[in-house]
């Protein structure tokens, strides 16, 4: 599986001449396309490779590069384990505060409420934004599988902030829309034609200033698509809304006839003046920006969905002229592929299909010439061999330009959700579940930062690193978090390996991913790895990872945080501290410590086994035991440990312990480097 990123690949084109040889290198980066296919009735089409597309890229045919068939129906896509980021399924929900009620917006929270809880999957990505034509558009969470921190930002999107820095785990003063027809009544016939002048006067600086709004709305719009480009995959934005007036967007309806009779009579009366074009064929100017607003979302491979949120509609006003209808909501949609769902209450029941329909991504790769101008690349995808096959794709990409504030933090939230490979900062982490009699368990954490990738090219006296630490349980949810913002003087980091980071977490007892990503500051590079742990309960065999004693001196220790008191220093043997190793590097011949230990198991009765794994194998690790302390609860372990004859690289130590008579056994092991 390849993922998308920024990571570019090389090539060298040669071509020959008689005398001379001229070589030219061009730098170009993977695209990844997420296609669906579908047949007449609308049901995924399974089981096509490669050879079914053909895909164009401004009109040329491109070779795919990779290809990745993903079945987001199986059980094996419903596990946590990592997924193709561009086979997500991501939605937005999307608030309107400007053109909805405080009853439609209530319903409009209940709606998404029923929505994450029933109607979103497992493996889907949610996040909240409101949109305000007041006050900008505002992504309230990143997309999550955080149900808690969703169902935290629904019930209050208005003023929720997230206390998360990456917002993936956890006054409204809302000008209604004035109506455009509130100054103008059906004219008597004795009016004065002043006093008519006065009332098309003040109807079209109503209709003016209600026209900017909607206008607003749709830039706003436009801008939530170049936001959402930077993340992969189809984004599938539900507008929770009523709508405004669509007259000031496309003109008058066939039922506006009365008005239709009053612009003739005006004409034949040589009033040419009193005639509003706009209101009678619609804006040029409105009608354009709707224009630009499909095309930013559709490029950035964003649906966007409206959920009519009103409920039973009037059809017609008390003057019999005036349609009150959802259309407008249909054109925010319409040019975007979306639908209208009329039925906020029943609004998983209408997606269900749209669901099915999604069930089956195939994401098609190719290479394209990397570039900086942020131009928009248009894309055609072609199935062949499958007759009556409808296929849907992203419109098109954006080659790189500069990230905003509000991007960056969305691409660092991409990368913790989707285990996007980050390697320009050297991570390593290790996490020792201590078992806890009741409540949760104390999970302290060892994270080795390498200081080349934090100094690279640095142009001040000092480096500032972020170190997100964030614990998903198997449903998705983050149990706990901690995050540090260290400024750390280079020249401190002079002559050590690095910063190591000691954070504690608090987790009940399961199984947990615990994502840490560090960037540095002021720079775009990262560094990210992901530990999977099984926190024991109270009285399980436990076994901690095997723990190579590291040397203080080597490193800049910093000691992270905790949600309570994280008590004393957990890493100690007979009263004496220590430092473990999250990047434990080994050489033959060379003997290194390790401790070991485990829990809720008696000397007499415990067995263990070691063995190293590498390019090569497993063999026998053959550690000799130095020391073996007996505590309340938790046997200490201390081993040294001289590799022979492993092959250089990256290998693992992995050690199994059991009950002497049992079957069951507990298996532990930490990554090597073999020098």
């Amino acid at each position: 599986m390849r993922w998308p990123g920024r990571v570019a690949f090389f090539f060298l084109l040669a071509t020959s001449a008689a005398y001379a040889q001229v070589k030219e290198t061009i730098d170009v980066h993977l695209v990844e396309v997420p296609v669906t296919v579908v047949d007449r009735a609308g049901n995924p089409i399974r089981g096509l490779t490669a050879a079914n597309f053909e895909l164009f890229d401004r009109g040329a045919k491109r070779p795919i590069a990779n290809f990745d068939a993903i079945d987001l129906a199986s059980e094996g896509a419903r596990t946590t384990s990592p997924l193709n980021p561009s086979a997500r399924r991501n939605w937005i929900l999307l608030f309107d505060l400007s053109f909805s009620s405080p009853m439609g917006r209530s319903k409009a929270q209940e709606a998404a409420k029923n929505f994450i809880a029933r109607g979103m999957g497992r493996r889907d990505l949610a996040a909240i934004a409101t949109i305000d034509v007041e006050r900008g558009f505002r992504m309230v969470t990143s997309l999550t599988t955080d149900r808690n921190l969703l169902g935290a930002a629904i019930a209050n999107p208005s003023n929720f902030v997230s206390a998360d820095p990456l917002r993936i785990a956890g006054g409204s003063g809302v000008e209604e829309m004035i109506s455009p027809d509130a100054a103008i009544r059906k004219p008597a016939d004795d009016r004065s034609d002043s006093a008519i002048d006065i009332a098309l006067g003040e109807k079209r600086q109503n209709d003016q200033f209600n026209r900017s709004r909607i206008e607003r709305q749709m830039r706003l719009l436009s801008d939530l698509g170049r936001t959402l480009r930077v993340l992969p995959g189809r984004k599938q934005v539900i507008l929770f809304s009523e709508g405004f007036d669509p007259r000031l967007v496309r003109g008058r309806d066939a039922h506006s006839s009365a008005e239709e009779q009053e612009d003739l009579n005006q004409a034949t009366a040589g009033n040419i003046w009193r005639l509003d074009s706009d209101a009678r064929y619609g804006s040029s100017e409105t009608l354009t920006i709707l224009e630009e607003m499909a095309r930013s979302l559709r490029g950035s491979d964003v649906v966007l969905h409206a959920v009519d949120i009103q409920g039973v509609r009037v059809q017609s006003d008390e003057n019999g002229a005036r349609i009150n209808s959802n259309d407008a909501l249909h054109l925010l949609s319409a040019p975007t592929g979306g639908e209208v769902f009329k039925n906020s209450n029943n609004i998983n029941a209408d997606l269900e299909k749209m669901l099915r329909a999604q069930d089956m991504v195939y994401v098609l790769g190719f290479r394209a010439p990397a570039s900086n101008d942020g131009k928009f690349r248009e894309l055609k995808v072609r199935v062949t061999g499958v007759p009556g096959a409808r296929v849907f794709h992203r419109a098109g990409y954006y080659s790189s330009g500069t990230e905003s504030a509000l991007e960056r933090s969305l691409s660092n939230a991409e990368i913790v959700l989707n285990d996007v490979p980050q390697n320009d900062v050297q991570v390593a982490t290790l996490a020792a579940p201590f078992p806890a009699r009741s409540g949760n368990s104390r999970v302290p954490m060892v994270v080795d930062i390498g200081a080349e990738g934090l100094v690279r090219d640095a142009k001040t006296k000092d480096v500032i690193a972020e170190i997100y630490v964030y614990a998903f349980d198997d449903q998705g949810i983050v149990r706990d978090r901690s995050f540090q913002r260290l400024t750390i003087e280079i020249a401190k980091l002079a002559g050590h390996n690095g910063i190591k980071y000691f954070p504690t977490l608090s987790l009940p007892p399961g199984k947990y991913a615990l994502k840490t990503l560090v960037r540095v500051a002021g720079t775009e590079r990262k560094g990210f790895v992901r530990t999977d742990i099984d926190v024991p309960t109270s009285y399980d065999v436990a076994l901690l990872p095997p723990m190579f004693l590291d040397d203080p001196s080597a490193w800049v220790v910093v000691r992270g945080g905790s949600r309570d008191d994280a008590g004393s220093y957990p890493f100690h043997i007979n009263g004496e501290p220590f430092m473990p190793s999250a990047s434990a590097q080994v050489s033959n011949g060379h003997p290194r410590r390790v401790a070991l230990f485990v829990f809720n198991v008696s000397p007499d009765e415990l067995t263990w086994d070691t063995a190293v794994t590498d390019a090569a194998g497993s063999h026998a690790g053959a550690p000799s035991l130095v020391k073996r302390l007996q505590g309340q609860d938790v046997m200490k372990l201390v081993f040294d440990y001289s590799p022979a004859d492993l092959q250089r690289g990256p290998a693992s130590f992995d050690v199994i312990v059991h009950k002497k008579g049992s079957v069951d056994g507990r298996k532990s092991s930490v990554p090597l480097v073999v020098r």
